[in-house]
């Protein structure tokens, strides 16, 4: 498949990824609270109970499942399509290189993770 052709390493670390969904009339932002698939420097795929619009670029929160560290991140949701039979979508999320983001930290974790598998 495309997904397996590519150069970067992708790694299974089961990761929650809070997905921030622009704020709805009454200013409250829909928190969209996934797991992670796999996970890169760049991106990730994750199964969320909803659809997400695409082409939307978003604030988002990492958070690992056994420690308390999170990544407070900004993604571009590149799709979303159905998942298996219980209602979930699966979506694809590009990283930024943004200011002010975690985006050093989590491509550190990144490596980090990708030695520890070796």
């Amino acid at each position: 498949s495309q997904l397996e052709q590519r150069q970067e390493y992708r790694i299974n670390n089961q990761l929650t990824v809070i997905i921030e969904l622009d704020s709805s009339a009454d200013g409250e932002p829909t928190l969209v609270v996934s797991n992670s698939l796999d996970i890169s420097a760049n991106g990730l795929r994750a199964i969320a109970p909803q659809a997400v619009p695409t082409n939307n670029i978003l604030r988002c929160c990492i958070r690992e499942s056994h420690s308390d560290r999170q990544f407070l991140l900004v993604a571009e949701v590149k799709w979303c399509q159905p998942y298996g039979h219980a209602g979930d979508y699966i979506i694809g999320l590009s990283l930024f290189d943004s200011e002010g983001t975690d985006i050093v930290m989590w491509k550190e974790f990144i490596a980090q993770s990708v030695t520890g598998t070796h």
